[in-house]
């Protein structure tokens, strides 16, 4: 499992997260998309650095975009969302939705490390905290949400199983490391 240590690493990756997110969502709204932008390169440089980051950290990263990537596509392709910033295809995810999901992933080690003490905690915490950021990103018009009840159950169920497949799969890496891969 992760460091579950509130550490000076933690709070700035969680400061940085909350930054990146606003960055991206104001910037879908009002069309300032680059300030997301500057805000992920420095979260990134500054979580990968060597001496900060997780052996984790890149599996993790590249499975929450994937995932991430795939459930969000789904969500605009079923038209039940419609992600703002001028976004030519509709029915796949944008890129900052996917540059979002790339943070939580750089998050899950690090800030959001206590939610690993059970897949169940962080599918929970995941089904809640989703939703809501969602909600708050229609607020201030960087997607629309359509019939938002069925829409906001589904991403709930989405954010759950994603949440509670990271935690496993990392926890396996953690203890197989890349050798895992050669085994699946």
């Amino acid at each position: 499992m992760a460091r579950t240590t509130i550490s000076a690493n933690n709070i700035v990756n969680f400061v940085l997260f909350q930054l990146v997110w606003i960055g991206f969502v104001f910037g879908a709204a009002e069309n300032y998309i680059w300030v997301g932008c500057v805000l992920l390169v420095i979260m990134l440089t500054w979580q990968l650095w060597p001496t900060r980051r997780a052996n984790s950290d890149f599996f993790v990263i590249g499975a929450s975009a994937a995932f991430g990537f795939v459930l969000a596509s789904a969500w605009s392709a079923s038209g039940l969302i419609v992600y703002d910033h001028h976004w030519p295809v509709r029915e796949i995810a944008p890129w900052w939705i996917v540059a979002l999901w790339v943070v939580f992933g750089a998050s899950f080690n690090h800030s959001l490390g206590w939610i690993q003490k059970s897949p169940y905690l962080a599918g929970l915490m995941a089904a809640i905290g989703g939703p809501v950021s969602y909600m708050a990103a229609e607020r201030v018009g960087a997607v629309i949400i359509f019939k938002p009840f069925i829409t906001l159950s589904l991403m709930a169920v989405g954010w759950f199983i994603i949440a509670f497949l990271l935690t496993i799969l990392t926890d396996r890496y953690q203890q197989l490391g890349e050798s895992w891969f050669a085994n699946v």
